[in-house]
């Protein structure tokens, strides 16, 4: 990724807040909510400078954020209750906001990160629940 040493710190702190935040809260909408922060800052510096991997990373987080609040939406709604919202998975967005911000830090690759996030976001749909209730999906 080429970016800017200042727009690769401005990615680390804002994703390093998001993560602290989210380690605070017990709410799940809170936490979903400083979770989307991440895609904020990621689109604020690809607006900028844009790099490839920047825009990737944005969609992967994006779209991860969106499977969590569809979720989230259907339980609310009293639609689903079968798959549900548990907490190895929200420690999974907290694991995988960390280690991209240290893989930024690091100018380390991160599609290994973005990967483990869209697994994880399938988790969310029932077919990935049902995989996950198999075992054929950890984290």
């Amino acid at each position: 990724m080429k970016i800017s040493d200042s727009f690769r710190k401005l990615i680390i702190d804002e994703v390093r807040f998001s993560v602290e935040k989210m380690e605070e809260k017990e709410d799940l909408r809170e936490k979903l909510y400083y979770f989307s922060g991440i895609q904020c800052v990621l689109r604020r510096v690809f607006n900028i400078e844009f790099d490839p991997d920047l825009l990737f990373a944005f969609n992967v987080f994006e779209s991860t954020h969106r499977s969590f609040m569809d979720r989230y939406g259907a339980i609310e709604k009293g639609g689903d209750r079968v798959v549900l919202i548990f907490q190895e998975q929200l420690d999974g967005l907290t694991e995988g906001a960390k280690e991209f911000a240290d893989k930024i830090k690091n100018k380390k690759n991160f599609d290994s990160t973005l990967k483990k996030l869209i697994v994880l976001s399938y988790t969310t749909t029932g077919n990935g629940y049902y995989l996950l209730q198999k075992g054929l999906i950890r984290f």
